[in-house]
């Protein structure tokens, strides 16, 4: 009977202390007003994915400044299970994925229960491929005969910056967003 008691109570303390990802709303004009122009110009950079993907946001702690820092980014594959948003929503028939920063600007860890990743999954949908395992493919080389030369894996290696990435600088008094946008 104490094991049963015993087990019942590690995982009621176990379930209430895990994380969560819940639906919420985006009401900061401000913040509509640049997500919408932010979508606006991944899907002209974009023109072929325009329907598909997610938009990532991260918010920044309050450091204290005049100014408040959120990031955002597009992701076109499902990259986002391996550490879920603490929220997401939906706005211009996109879902906008969440998350929390920490005063270095890494994304802080948040680990859901399975039924929560997997009810944000079906809010996703098919609006995100499959992420790859492995980067990178494989090259073929012939020589003039048609004969194999080589066969390699080149890695792809990312130089980091994108169109499809921006961070906002909006000053807490005025409003006013200044853009950062990626090289």
């Amino acid at each position: 009977m104490r094991l049963i008691i015993t087990l019942l109570l590690s995982y009621f303390f176990s379930s209430t202390l895990a994380q969560t990802c819940e639906k919420t709303q985006i009401k900061d004009p401000i913040l509509i007003d640049a997500i919408g122009e932010f979508i606006i110009n991944c899907n002209k950079v974009n023109q072929m994915y325009k329907d598909m993907g997610v938009i990532y946001i991260g918010i920044n702690p309050d450091s204290g400044k005049a100014e408040k820092r959120i990031s955002l980014w597009a992701g076109l594959t499902d990259s986002f299970k391996e550490n879920p948003p603490q929220h997401y929503a939906h706005l211009f028939g996109k879902i906008i994925l969440i998350h929390q920063f920490n005063e270095k600007s890494a994304m802080i860890k948040n680990e859901v229960p399975p039924e929560q990743l997997e009810a944000l999954l079906n809010e996703v949908g098919d609006r995100v491929f499959i992420k790859q395992q492995r980067r990178g493919r494989w090259v073929e080389t012939y020589n003039a005969d048609g004969s194999l030369k080589k066969r390699s894996f080149q890695q792809i290696i990312s130089g980091g910056g994108s169109p499809t990435s921006i961070t906002l600088l909006i000053n807490k008094k005025t409003g006013e967003v200044r853009k950062l946008k990626s090289v």
